[in-house]
């Protein structure tokens, strides 16, 4: 009831008239519920479907007498009354969703949206993409709204179900559902398992979600949920995330690229991406930061190229990234086949030596231009 209606009510004589007619109605159709719902179990099959077929056009009026039918002893009433049930609670949440998106309503009723509007605002634009995601991944929304240990067994299972339709059907999978795995992903007390994770790394690759990236509404949004995910991210999915950032071309990436780089039990392969990352997002005064990676020689793969074998070491990628960093081309510093990647800047299959010669060569290089910060001979 909204304050204007409370205004009139208090306004008017107090005979209680109105209170008693209100409360008349609400009892009549209460009784008329009750009714129609013993009648689910007439014997004729024409009464019990035109009074399932009025409990549901009664919506919400009816919900207490169905809510009590779907225990009832007779299992043909329990049967109608959940169906009926979950119906009429589908119809109520198109209806009050409707309402939320052409904002007629605050959306407060809807679970998680008071998070997401403190994040992203509440415009147009955020209450669409919400509502995408409440039509699609709503039961898991209300789980995680629920408590956090119950919205992770929720996406867990929910994982599940999404992996399997992916191996059978294709990715076909909505906008709606890949941010609200997202969501639940930036929720910190929401502890996200193994397949979860998994399914948040997958469905960013996603058709839905790359033209999502591309509305010039929506993107914005996208982007904002996306670059605190990959900020955030300190686990097995942070060489995806830093990977995701170097696509977009965002900065947010340089966050878990620095931690890596700072912590030397890293493994090669992922300190490899970190330095990617530092060479395609950072700029000069990231070189510091890279230069303790030049005496790793850690080896990272080794690949044969026209019967000569050539082999890639931390160290070397280091150097490329310093290079690039200092705006040289890695060519002029011994690189002979380092080509640039469009998507990650450095194509890992052109950087690396055939022997430890060519390597000291080029890292003499690099020292006699540092010395003098001067284009090498």
């Amino acid at each position: 009831m909204n304050k204007t209606v409370v205004l009139l009510l208090m306004a008017l004589p107090s005979t209680g008239l109105i209170p008693l007619a209100v409360g008349q109605e609400r009892s009549q159709t209460a009784a008329e519920a009750a009714r129609l719902v013993q009648q689910l179990g007439a014997e004729e099959f024409s009464q019990r479907e035109r009074a399932t077929t009025q409990l549901i056009e009664m919506g919400a009026g009816a919900v207490p007498a169905v809510d009590a039918g779907r225990t009832h002893p007779d299992r043909e009433i329990r049967y109608r009354c959940e169906r009926i049930y979950q119906i009429v609670a589908e119809r109520d949440f198109q209806r009050r969703l409707t309402a939320f998106t052409v904002g007629r309503s605050d959306g407060l009723d809807l679970p998680g949206w008071r998070r997401f509007r403190d994040r992203y605002g509440d415009d147009a634009e955020t209450r669409s993409l919400f509502a995408e995601m409440q039509k699609a991944e709503g039961e898991l929304l209300r789980a995680a709204a629920a408590g956090p240990q119950g919205g992770a067994r929720a996406a867990e299972d929910r994982a599940w179900a999404w992996l399997q339709s992916q191996r059978t059907r294709g990715p076909a999978t909505s906008l709606g559902s890949v941010c609200a795995f997202l969501f639940l992903a930036l929720d910190e007390e929401v502890k996200l398992g193994p397949k979860a994770s998994q399914v948040v790394v997958s469905s960013l690759g996603l058709p839905a979600f790359i033209s999502g990236m591309s509305d010039p509404a929506k993107g914005k949004i996208l982007r904002k949920m996306i670059g605190q995910w990959i900020a955030q991210t300190n686990d097995a999915m942070t060489p995806h995330s830093m990977y995701l950032a170097v696509r977009y071309g965002m900065k947010e990436g340089l966050v878990p690229a620095e931690r890596i780089l700072r912590n030397p039990a890293e493994s090669a392969f992922v300190r490899q991406t970190a330095l990617m990352t530092v060479a395609k997002l950072g700029d000069a005064s990231h070189v510091s930061l890279v230069e303790p990676s030049l005496q790793d020689a850690t080896r990272i793969a080794a690949h044969r190229v026209d019967n000569v074998q050539y082999e890639i070491q931390v160290r070397d990628v280091a150097l490329v990234s310093i290079l690039l960093l200092k705006k040289q081309d890695p060519k002029r510093f011994g690189f002979d086949r380092f080509q640039l990647n469009e998507v990650n800047l450095l194509n890992f299959g052109t950087i690396g030596f055939e022997n430890e010669d060519k390597r000291k060569q080029a890292f003499a290089k690099y020292d006699e231009f540092t010395a003098h910060e001067t284009d090498p001979r």
